[in-house]
């Protein structure tokens, strides 16, 4: 690409399209045509989790849309013209974007972090939809600040400032605590516990009962959205 502006452009409008975007259209052509029964099992709460993260990559890309199509507009390069022609004036992505703005969140974005993942997923469809699905969100709320209220309690308790409540997928919520603050042992409140380098990873029997009781709002939150959001990816 010659044109310095347009190089700058094309960079900067590639970087809001997703990396799974690819892989998410493929699920979307391989999908089945209709949810059943099968969707409310505890077992597939991984799959209408990952029906929710696809149509948030698929929205994330089709707001870039827009963007590119003012970059492309005056490109000479043949290839650059047939890319705006068969997708930036595409009526179909344009009408794909607005059926799912009738659903979804607007503000709902990708994203790589898992808890800001989850909660995207969580809240991805509009309040008011579905009546069960704003009371697991609010389940969902009240347990996600209720681990963060019972961090604040142990720094305070046990004098442990430092004390952090990372997140991950597989095993929720989880204390981090440095080494450096640990000036005895730990009170036995603390379960689980492993070293990892200069920091100990532990729980505790509260995390763990608040763990259980948030994962299960999300799971409702993810099953609830996945049978809001059937007409939409079948659409």
């Amino acid at each position: 690409v010659s044109n310095e502006e347009l190089f700058f452009g094309l960079t900067q409008g590639l970087r809001k399209f997703p990396k799974e975007s690819d892989k998410v259209l493929c699920h979307f052509c391989f999908k089945p045509k209709k949810v059943t029964d099968e969707v409310l099992k505890p077992a597939n709460g991984r799959k209408s989790q990952l029906l929710i993260s696809d149509i948030i990559v698929l929205k994330t890309a089709l707001d870039a849309i827009p963007f590119l199509s003012k970059v492309l507009k005056g490109a000479n390069s043949f290839l650059l013209k047939n890319i705006y022609q068969t997708i930036c004036e595409n009526p179909k992505y344009e009408s794909m974007r607005k059926r799912i703005g009738e659903v979804i969140d607007e503000d709902v974005i990708h994203s790589r972090a898992p808890f800001v993942a989850c909660t995207q997923q969580c809240f991805a469809i509009k309040p008011g939809i579905d009546g069960l699905l704003d009371v697991a969100r609010r389940s969902f709320c009240d347990t996600s600040e209720a681990i963060h209220n019972l961090a604040t309690k142990y720094r305070e308790e046990f004098t442990l400032p430092n004390l952090k409540i990372p997140y991950n997928n597989r095993l929720g919520f989880y204390f981090i605590i440095p080494l450096r603050d640990i000036t005895e042992k730990l009170p036995n409140k603390f379960i689980q516990v492993v070293r990892h380098g200069k920091n100990v990873h532990c729980s505790s029997f509260e995390l763990a009962s608040l763990n259980v009781r948030n994962k299960s709002a999300a799971a409702e939150c993810f099953l609830r959205t996945e049978l809001c959001l059937e007409g939409c990816s079948n659409h």
